[in-house]
Order: structure tokens, then sequence, then C-alpha cells
């Protein structure tokens, strides 16, 4: 008779122990079809309708009722899908889908107005303003994504806050926290060619005659009779620069470490890998033009301390991060961002020119040297080469919430 309890208690609990098994199983099936449903709705969001052909186009992005739906018809019926709300309403209606998920997409917003990503030294920060007031760049919706996922009769919910990375905050041209030099016939132009607001030329953390301009440079703000932005901005408050770099540097799609090295135009691994090429502006200090987005990341710790990075003869398209110094000689064209965490340096060669069209940040300092042969450098403030360097990456998780 024991025996036979003891063998009629282990079939129970191994019975017991196969439904938890089988239900912790389809538990975890509903899980990861769930989390495919909000994987598809970072896919659709993503870049935009040029670029990306499943691209949903938020259409009234100031609107809190702002919805969009993926999934069977029905189902998203069944989540709130109101057909004839046309044109706040959206469907991407999946007639056979190979997961049941219905994905409902939403503005966040904080009960009352919508809420945006402004950018916070690479950081996202919630607002309710639109426009970054610093840059005039738009600032991206806050999504509200809820998955509602079924796998073998499990059900699973779960709602992720995820939004675009915003446009890096760039206050002027040449952004810099130490002693600065800008000479020869260097120009830094804040005025903006690419059709946005105007800004500073440079915007320094030091007091204003930290920036040596009296050797035939030219420093410009603004063309207006006002003067406004001014020429130079002195007092500003530190940005944390190291910040920006880690909030891209794991989305370099080139990255190198050195220490003390030299890259040419034609090294590899280095410039030679081909980071885009600028087409060049009608003269040196006009915007360049480039459709290529890169990133490309300089690490240049030697185990113990940051050294530098010397690029000699380099062009590029994209973001440009470099952890320790840069320095620049001879030919040299970007179009995009250069965010450096320590000092930049910029000296002649052979009499080539150096563009850079968007913005450069600088941890240190930040020299326009001018070579025997009179070369010359120039960095043109252009908002569309700062703008759309953020805009293909996929969006970023703000939340997520495993909600059964």
């Amino acid at each position: 008779v024991v025996l036979m309890l003891l063998g009629t208690t282990a079939v129970i609990m191994s019975t017991t122990d196969m439904k938890i098994s089988a239900n912790y199983k389809t538990s975890n099936q509903a899980f990861y079809v769930t989390e495919a449903g909000i994987e598809e709705a970072r896919a659709r969001l993503k870049g935009n309708a040029a670029n990306n052909p499943n691209y949903i186009t938020d259409l009234d992005k100031t609107n809190v009722d702002w919805r969009a739906y993926i999934g069977v018809a029905a189902k998203a019926q069944g989540k709130g899908y109101d057909s004839t709300k046309h044109g706040l309403y959206q469907t991407i209606q999946l007639t056979s889908p190979p997961l049941d998920y219905t994905v409902k997409i939403e503005h966040r917003t904080n009960g009352v107005q919508v809420l945006y990503c402004e950018d916070s030294n690479g950081r996202c920060r919630r607002t309710i303003n639109p426009v970054n007031p610093t840059t005039g760049l738009t600032n991206p919706n806050i999504y509200l994504v809820t998955s509602y996922g079924s796998d073998a009769g499990a059900n699973k919910t779960i709602e992720v806050e995820m939004a675009r990375l915003p446009p890096i905050t760039v206050p002027a041209a040449l952004y810099v926290e130490a002693q600065t030099n800008i000479l020869g016939n260097a120009g830094i132009f804040g005025v903006d060619q690419c059709g946005g607001a105007n800004l500073p030329g440079i915007v320094t953390t030091l007091a204003a005659d930290k920036v040596d301009a009296s050797n035939n440079s030219t420093i410009t703000g603004s063309t207006s009779p006002t003067g406004d932005p001014p020429s130079v901005v002195a007092g500003a408050t530190n940005m944390d620069i190291q910040a920006m770099i880690d909030s891209q540097k794991s989305s370099a799609n080139f990255a190198y470490n050195v220490a003390s090295a030299t890259h040419t135009g034609s090294t590899t691994p280095g410039p030679g890998d081909g980071w885009g090429t600028p087409t060049p502006g009608a003269t040196n200090a006009s915007a360049s033009s480039c459709n290529v987005k890169n990133i490309v990341y300089y690490n240049t710790s030697n185990g113990t301390n940051l050294t530098d990075i010397k690029l000699t003869n380099s062009k590029g398209c994209g973001i440009l991060l470099v952890e320790g110094d840069l320095d620049v000689n001879g030919g040299f064209s970007w179009y995009g961002l250069v965010i450096v965490s320590g000092k930049v340096k910029f000296t002649g060669g052979g009499g080539l020119s150096r563009n850079i069209t968007g913005g450069v940040l600088a941890g240190g300092s930040a020299d326009g040297d001018v070579d025997t042969f009179g070369g010359n450098t120039n960095i043109v403030y252009c908002s569309s080469a700062i703008g759309d360097q953020t805009e293909d990456q996929p969006l970023r998780n703000l939340s997520w919430m495993d909600k059964i």
C-alpha cells in the first residue's frame, strides 16, 4: 500500500511538473510573440517614408488622440481601432500573420499634452515642446506602444515607451570648454546655410577673452544688423560631452581602438574603410552635402590614459566620436557632427582645405591653425547636417512593462 501511495504521488507530481513546464513554455512563447509585435512597431516607426517602405507616417504629431494599429482588422477593432476616424486612426492590416499579435501605437501624453523627447547631453528628456528652443530642430514624439500577443491559449501584454533619439543639441557651429585660438584665415560660421535658425559662431563656457580670433579669422553668428545671434557667446553652461559620446558609441558602424595613432585617408582599419564622401559646396566656406549617415568612433585609451588620433587627408559623413584628442592635419571634409571629449586641433598641410559642415563639440581646446601654405579651416553650421544624423537610428526604449 505504501509503495502504491508513493507511486501515485510520484505520478501526480510528475504530471504537475509537466503541466507547469508546459504552461511555462506556452507563456514564454506568448511572451516572444508579443515582443515581436513591439519590434515590428519599432521597425515601422524608424526612418521616414522615403527610406522605409513599411513606415508608419504619424499624420498628426501634436494630437493626443492619434493612434496606429498593426494586426488583423477584427482584432485591431477590439483594441480600439475606429475606421470612421480617418486621418486620426491608422491601421496596418495583417491578413494572415505568422504570429498572433495586435499592436496599438499612440502618443505618450501627460494626460493633457503630447510629450516629446528633447536632447539632454545625449539623453532623452521629456518635454511638451515640439521644438528644441536652443537649435530650432524638431523634438521627436514619445510613443506608447502596447502589444497584445497570444500563443497556444496563453496571452501576454507588453507596454513600451519608445522614441527616436533626438538631434544632438549643438549650441553653435563650434562649442568649446577651454582656451581656443582661431587663427589665420579660418572661418567659423553660425549662419545656417541649410535653411534653419542661425546660431552663434562659437559658444564657450569660459570668458570671451579666452577665444582668440585676432589673426585674420572670420567668426559670424548672424548677418542681420542686430547681430543676433552674436558671433561669440561666453559663460555658457558646460555640456556633458562624454555622455553624448556614450549615448552614440554603441551604435557605431566603424569603431577603432588606437593610442597616439596617425590615420591617413587610405588607412585601414580607419578612413580607408569608406566613411562617405561629402559633396563640396561652391566654396570652402559653403555647406557640403551627403546622404550617408555613419557613426565613427575612436577610443584612444592606452590602458591608462586617453591619448589622441591624428587624421590626415580624411573625409566622412555622419557622427565622428573621439574619446581623447583629435588632431586634423592636411585636407579634411566632414558632413555631420564631430564630438571630441578632449581638445581639437586643425593644422595646415600642403595648402589643402578643411571643411566641417554641421558642427563641432569639443571638451578641450579647438585650434584652427594656418599651415605655411595658406591652408584654411571652415566650420559651417548646417541644421539638416545635425538633425538628419539620428533619424534612421532604431527607436530607443524609455520604459518597458510586462502587464500580464
